[in-house]
């Protein structure tokens, strides 16, 4: 027994040195990764609060999370006088890693909008509420949790049909720790093991928070095991998802599905469109009764902005339908069922990439046409969304500006 014991206390001395030394060589080359996320009761995870660091696995920046926990200049609660003030809610393509922060769809809306005639002078304030790999629940909750607090004046959804329909789906989804919401008896509630499982809630919160005095979320090792146990769950469920076309076919990306483009033929899909058009809805009755006024905006998939019409067709013949557009089509009947505004982006960005023969997604380092909004895709599709808000405020629909004009 004492040989065991013996052996086994080397054994555990072998792996935490590797350990050790496995952390130090990451952190000497640079390849550590920085912790940018902690435990969130209401959402899983959130933005951590003063986290800093380079984000160079797609695109380059330098990412530095404020006090209040979002991209963007520390900010105060109190809404400064004369100031309309918009939070943008999202996903990554909103928290935009990938590009420096001016460089952000949310920057470009606030230099674009300073020479809006309806503001008549007044500043704006655009503020990045975005968090990486966020679905349209996790967007409900941080209207709720966060950005109210701010007294917003407009409140912008952007949507990634990508991914952000299986995202919503209990169903669907293989991130467990976040939350969920399902119909049941004709009304949406919550469920998922977030909200029914004390355990799960145990387990995320180890997962980010790193109460425990060895912090594996602060670990270039863990964070590296983590990313890469993620990366093979993903691929086996995204080559499921995918399981009618090659992974490297034009168009088909890791992580979004091909069934994006069709009406859901399963009721698993029928059940997240469901849900999806749900939570967009009550985030609009949220919004309106706050008195603020709301926008939802789709933003691109990389195939649907690919540059090369022939290229386009080619996927759609292959998929078997007639445009790229179901997804973006579903929520702008649905804004105008329900009466408020969608911007849909694939349209005007997918023909601006192909007038001027220019990528829109993708980064050096990257596949070029893939993945998220380069410098150029924020660029336009930020002048887009603050064409879109500058029309509703001179059309008198943002609330704040239609009562100071009248005054």
């Amino acid at each position: 027994m004492a040989r065991i014991a013996a052996r086994a206390a080397l054994l555990c001395f072998g792996i935490a040195a590797a350990l050790v030394l496995g952390e130090i060589a990451l952190r000497v080359a640079g390849l550590a990764q920085p912790a940018f996320y902690s435990y969130d009761r209401y959402r899983g995870w959130a933005l951590r609060p003063g986290a800093a660091g380079w984000n160079t696995r797609e695109g380059e920046a330098y990412v530095r999370i404020n006090h209040e926990g979002f991209r963007g200049p520390d900010t105060p609660l109190a809404k400064p006088p004369g100031t309309i003030r918009i939070v943008v809610l999202g996903d990554s393509f909103t928290e935009a890693q990938q590009v420096p922060e001016d460089q952000t769809f949310s920057a470009v809306i606030q230099r674009a909008l300073a020479g809006c005639p309806a503001l008549g002078g007044r500043k704006v304030e655009v503020l990045n509420l975005g968090v990486n790999g966020y679905g349209t629940t996790q967007e409900l909750m941080t209207l709720r949790h966060q950005a109210w607090q701010f007294s917003p004046d407009i409140v912008v959804l952007a949507i990634f049909t990508g991914n952000d329909i299986m995202n919503n789906s209990v169903e669907l989804e293989t991130e467990r720790c976040r939350p969920f919401y399902v119909y049941r008896d004709g009304e949406m509630a919550p469920a998922g093991p977030l909200f029914d499982s004390a355990v799960s809630r145990a387990r995320c919160m180890m997962r980010f928070e790193g109460r425990l005095r060895f912090d594996p979320h602060r670990s270039a090792v863990f964070r590296m095991i983590d990313a890469g146990s993620r990366a093979i769950r993903d691929r086996l469920h995204g080559s499921h998802r995918h399981h009618t076309h090659e992974r490297d076919a034009l168009g088909s990306e890791l992580g979004i599905s091909d069934i994006i483009y069709k009406p859901p033929a399963n009721p698993a899909w029928r059940n997240a469109w469901h849900v999806t058009e749900g939570l967009i809805a009550e985030m609009n009755r949220e919004v309106k009764a706050h008195g603020a006024a709301f926008l939802t905006v789709t933003v691109t998939n990389g195939i649907q902005v690919w540059p090369d019409q022939a290229a386009r067709d080619q996927y759609m013949r292959r998929l078997g339908v007639g445009n790229l557009s179901y997804p973006d089509d579903r929520i702008a009947a649905l804004g105008k069922r329900d009466g408020f505004p969608v911007l849909v982006l694939s349209k005007p960005m997918g023909a601006y990439a192909l007038e001027h023969h220019v990528f829109l997604h993708g980064f050096k380092n990257t596949k070029t046409g893939e993945g998220h909004w380069n410098e150029l895709g924020h660029k336009i599709g930020g002048e887009l969304i603050a064409a879109k808000l500058c029309a509703m405020m001179q059309a008198a629909q943002v609330p704040a500006v239609s009562v100071k004009a009248a005054r």
